[in-house]
């Protein structure tokens, strides 16, 4: 998920950068965020994955990858902290108990209400679907079998992949991070390409020391935003989006406290 709402406040700091300029460049790729990706876009008419989504997604972007000379290492998820598992559960727990509570409390309805309400249950069961598959190790061993076929190297992270994708950059072992994740921000990536896959001949390239010079803001406040907004460790302030957010960080933020 990253943090709610991140990417509206750094958008202004993206540089657009066409794809043929990134040949021959070694970039860490979050694979993890890939196999999600396909497991919850790619569906059959009653909401249910299709087998092999994540493997055909995988295949199809890797040749983009390679088409246009870029080096991938692919990093995947070692396994999710306490603190993220514990927060993704009570994400799940609320919205059952709203939707429990939303359905409890309508009064009677007409026929034409009821015929309306029936269609609405059968979306709502198409996402529940949706939203219960989760990314399993055999998934993700087809994806690096696919990677070994390919000759493309990969590592699994000790936990976070975006973690380990800025660690790899840190160290000076790539020269970017490919993610879609906000979260690599607050793990210390400098350079992250974003929307890589998206029908354009650009890719979105955020850096942090422009997000720091432009916007304020540097890893710290960043994840203090984290706090404040919502994210895979945080529930955030019910009702407070990015603009204000990055107020109330103007006027509260201290590294001291």
């Amino acid at each position: 998920m990253g943090v709610r709402g991140l990417w509206d406040i750094l958008e202004a700091t993206a540089h657009p950068v066409k794809l043929e300029a990134l040949a021959k460049k070694k970039l860490a790729v979050d694979a993890s965020i890939w196999i999600y990706h396909f497991l919850k876009a790619v569906r059959d008419k009653e909401g249910h994955a299709l087998k092999s989504s994540h493997v055909v997604g995988f295949f199809r972007r890797i040749c983009k990858l390679l088409y246009f000379g870029i080096q991938p290492v692919f990093v995947f998820d070692g396994g999710a902290p306490i603190l993220k598992r514990q927060t993704i559960a009570r994400r799940k727990q609320n919205r059952a108990e709203r939707k429990l509570n939303k359905n409890n409390n309508k009064p009677l309805a007409t026929a034409e209400e009821y015929e309306k309400e029936l269609r609405e249950l059968r979306e709502q069961h198409k996402k529940d679907v949706r939203d219960a598959d989760e990314v399993n190790a055999i998934m993700i061993l087809e994806c690096q079998e696919l990677l070994r076929a390919f000759g493309i190297p990969y590592v699994v992270a000790p936990m976070e992949a975006e973690a380990q994708c800025a660690e790899l950059l840190r160290l000076g072992l790539v020269e970017g991070v490919v993610t879609d994740d906000s979260d690599a921000f607050l793990f210390g990536a400098t350079k992250v390409y974003k929307n890589m896959f998206s029908q354009s001949k650009f890719v979105e390239c955020y850096y942090a020391a422009d997000i720091e010079r432009n916007l304020g803001l540097d890893q710290k406040k960043l994840i203090a935003l984290a706090h404040v907004l919502g994210s895979d460790y945080a529930e955030g302030l019910p009702g407070v989006g990015p603009v204000i957010a990055t107020e109330l960080l103007a006027e509260f933020y201290s590294e001291d406290e």
